[in-house]
């Protein structure tokens, strides 16, 4: 019988998985659909260390890196697209709080390897995996890969370093968001004593936006709703939004942090239109749990970060989610 999450032992999970890499020979690794900074930079310093102690890796993902992703190396050994046939002694899925989030194939995969591994930072994650390497506490799935390979008594190389740093500066919005501990600083740290040039990182990451990321932020922007007396921010995208600039969804990545920059904004909502379905990404500041909001809709996340997707028209999840939104604002 599967343990939850709160009874599973976050030492002993992480132990198995050490056996599981030591006894193993060849690994699939997944993350989330759309992916972020912290599931491709988790994904391709994991890889990397995989590789060298002599495995046979096979990373995966159904949709793109995106773009501004593109300086990490060994970005495009990611297959894209439907999962592959075949066996492996394990498949590790980073970042996914229900198997499902790495995409509809890839139940198909689970049912082909020895081990399934779930290793995940977020608080509605699942205990899916034959191995769960969960932490709550933690600030991004890197800073878990990190705690793996120091226990394993890897040394990192650059490259490395600078994935995993990739994916812990971009899931803590550069070390704002209040995931962010100690540990991560220290973590942080340590990365950077092997000599990659975090500045360069950090300019590629947040001082340069494709032309199209700008104009969707001015559609973005646009649309900009203050309701309840300020307190919540809407910001709406429609598909032709995306077509008319021949953008693509991650153009719209980080454009949902505007609307907490509003002076008395407690909860952020952006409802992107995506063929059958509506995206809906939520950010809150103050005490308003917003993952708990995305879980209605059969999404998840953070706190103060979270989204899901909304099998409806665009008018029908607006109507749903704000209805369920404002009642949490009593709390913020």
């Amino acid at each position: 019988m599967k343990k939850k999450p709160a009874e599973l032992n976050f030492e002993e999970e992480l132990n198995k998985l050490e056996k599981v890499i030591a006894d193993g020979r060849t690994f699939f690794l997944a993350g989330h659909v759309n992916p972020d900074g912290d599931t491709i930079g988790s994904m391709l310093g994991l890889g990397s260390v995989l590789k060298r102690l002599g495995k046979k890796v096979y990373l995966y993902s159904r949709d793109a890196a995106p773009d501004n992703l593109g300086f990490l190396r060994n970005v495009r050994s990611i297959k894209i697209g439907r999962p592959p046939k075949g066996s492996f002694d394990a498949a590790i899925l980073l970042e996914c709080s229900t198997p499902e989030r790495g995409g509809e194939d890839i139940k198909d995969v689970l049912g082909r390897v020895g081990t399934v591994v779930n290793i995940d930072h977020h608080k509605t994650s699942v205990a899916y995996g034959d191995v769960n390497v969960l932490d709550m506490h933690a600030s991004s799935t890197a800073e878990i890969i990190y705690r793996l390979l120091y226990d394993m008594k890897v040394e990192l190389n650059k490259t490395e370093a600078t994935a995993l740093y990739t994916g812990i500066v971009t899931d803590t919005g550069r070390f704002h968001f209040p995931a962010t501990s100690p540990r991560t600083l220290d973590v942080a740290a340590r990365l950077m004593q092997t000599g990659f040039k975090f500045s360069r990182i950090n300019d590629l990451l947040y001082a340069t936006r494709a032309f199209e990321s700008m104009k969707i932020l001015g559609r973005a922007l646009e649309s900009l709703e203050l309701l309840n007396g300020g307190r919540l921010a809407v910001m709406t995208l429609k598909a032709s939004d995306f077509e008319v600039f021949s953008a693509r969804t991650e153009h719209s990545e980080n454009v949902i942090n505007y609307g907490t920059m509003v002076p008395g904004v407690k909860i952020s909502i952006l409802f992107r239109e995506d063929q059958e379905r509506v995206n809906v990404t939520f950010r809150s500041r103050g005490h308003a749990d917003v993952s708990h909001l995305a879980r209605r809709f059969g999404g998840g996340g953070h706190r103060n970060a979270a989204g899901c997707r909304v099998k409806a028209t665009l008018a029908e999840a607006r109507e749903k989610v704000l209805a369920a939104a404002l009642p949490l604002l009593k709390t913020a």
